[in-house]
């Protein structure tokens, strides 16, 4: 499991070949990679609301998915959700998320994960079992955790080198955002899942609409957001805008 604990999405490494898959057009791959993003951060379990899939992803590209197998589509339409195929076998689901948690928190009131039996021959010593007890605790967490990759680091370009932290909060405060974590979630309520980079991105394209001067850009994006919600999405839409970081 990798060390950063933001959520991921697992595909096989030559799922691009795959008969249903290879294909696809362009826009139809893309919808599917992020379908299955939007399900996996808005724990659907491989479920996606008909209508927000039509407000994200371009018709076509959907059709493409629920056209590419005559019996196992990757996209199936089941009441008002569309449904990804075997979601479940690739993805992690919610119910396993739960379960893996209560196993950590379990693990951790005992002081770790279960250790085998030593035998008396073993030449671990009480300190260094201690030490060992001590790391299993600070490890053992639930893997369903989003957050900002503080430690993280850029890769080429300009921001080579700067804490990934501290970039966003650069971005933010160049936007005139005070709270990015607010004002991200305020964002999310309307588009769905998008990256914190994004939300930044979509805020300038709001407030850069202003006939005047906006003296707190966190509250005039929530008076957006609340007021005028369709407008929010067309910005999002017409941006572009990866959904997932």
């Amino acid at each position: 499991m990798p060390a950063d604990k933001r959520l991921w999405m697992t595909f096989p490494i030559d799922f691009p070949e795959h008969p249903k898959i290879r294909p696809l057009s362009d826009a139809a791959f893309r919808a599917f990679v992020e379908i299955n993003g939007y399900s996996r951060t808005q724990d659907l379990d491989g479920r996606v609301p008909v209508r927000v899939a039509r407000a994200k992803w371009k018709p076509k590209a959907l059709r493409e998915l629920e056209e590419n197998h005559p019996d196992r589509p990757t996209l199936s339409i089941d009441g008002d959700d569309y449904v990804i195929h075997n979601y479940a076998e690739h993805q992690q689901t919610k119910a396993a998320r739960e379960a893996q948690s209560q196993t950590n928190s379990a693990n951790g009131r005992l002081g770790g994960r279960p250790r085998k039996n030593r035998t008396e021959t073993d030449s671990v010593s009480d300190s260094e079992a201690t030490a060992k007890q001590s790391q299993s605790q600070s490890q053992s967490q639930s893997d369903d955790v989003t957050h900002f990759p503080e430690s993280s680091h850029q890769g080429d370009g300009p921001g080579q080198g700067l804490d990934l932290g501290e970039v966003l909060a650069h971005k933010a405060k160049g936007a005139g955002i005070k709270n990015l974590p607010k004002v991200l979630a305020q964002i999310r309520s309307v588009v769905g899942a998008v990256s914190p980079a994004g939300a930044i991105e979509l805020v300038e394209e709001i407030t850069g609409r202003a006939k005047g001067t906006i003296r707190n850009v966190d509250a005039y994006v929530a008076t957006a957001c609340r007021n005028s919600p369709d407008e929010v999405q067309s910005d999002y839409d017409r941006l572009d805008i990866a959904a997932i970081a």
